[in-house]
């Protein structure tokens, strides 16, 4: 039976309302490794545990900025969030630490790196180009958004064991990225210039945060080893 991989919306604003959108490519990536998927709208925070129990793993996708205060941090110029995005936030927090608490999967991307460092109490760079001596390009200004560059991976870390390699190039598109990590989490990738690129749990957990955006190079080898070793750990956590 397929494994139901639950995965977060993000929220615009659309003709005076909010839309929760789920882009195709976060769909197409669980399918193709074979889990069913649910798109988990902005819920309330302390209806959590119940989706917990009826999901086999989640998956954290992209979003804007979290506001700072959620890590103790006044707000940087750059940053790019707003009340809908707490109200996402708050129940994300909510949802990760209930899966976390059930032995569950989670992956989170870009943004859902981010939210799980926080989750667990961890800290963020708010804005890379102006906090961070010699960064390289981590996001375009212009289509196709996506800046390419190299990551190195911890041998040994359960990412490593996922991918197979120490080095892959990724495709990147954030001006945040995780600064003090957050309780039974270690740093396991980085990029060339030293920000951090991924994390994951200390305690043997699959809890999972990547910094750049495997959905988005689905032709390639790594991306498709880690979503498919991520849909396996979801089968396995479903028996």
């Amino acid at each position: 039976m397929k494994p139901i991989v639950g995965i977060s919306c993000s929220l615009r604003a659309r003709y005076e309302d909010i839309a929760h959108e789920l882009q195709d490519r976060y769909v197409r990536a669980i399918k193709q490794a074979g889990g069913l998927v649910v798109a988990l709208p902005r819920i309330d925070p302390e209806d959590a545990k119940l989706v917990a129990q009826f999901l086999d793993g989640v998956v954290i996708s992209g979003g804007r900025d979290i506001p700072p205060d959620f890590y103790g941090a006044e707000p940087h110029p750059a940053t790019d969030t707003d009340e809908a995005m707490r109200e996402r936030v708050e129940f994300e927090i909510a949802l990760v630490k209930a899966m976390a608490e059930l032995g569950k999967p989670v992956l989170g991307i870009c943004y859902g790196c981010q939210l799980l460092n926080v989750a667990f109490g961890g800290t963020l760079v708010q804005d890379i180009p102006s906090q961070w001596a010699s960064p390289l390009s981590h996001k375009l200004s212009d289509r196709p958004w996506f800046a390419e560059h190299e990551v190195e991976i911890k041998t040994g870390s359960l990412l490593w064991e996922w991918l197979k390699v120490t080095r892959i190039v990724v495709k990147s598109a954030h001006h945040q990225a995780v600064a003090q990590v957050g309780k039974n989490l270690q740093v396991v990738a980085w990029a060339t210039d030293g920000v951090v690129e991924a994390i994951e749990a200390t305690d043997g957990k699959c809890v999972i945060g990547v910094q750049w955006h495997p959905e988005a190079q689905l032709e390639d080898e790594h991306a498709q080893l880690l979503f498919n070793a991520f849909v396996q750990a979801c089968r396995e956590a479903k028996k």
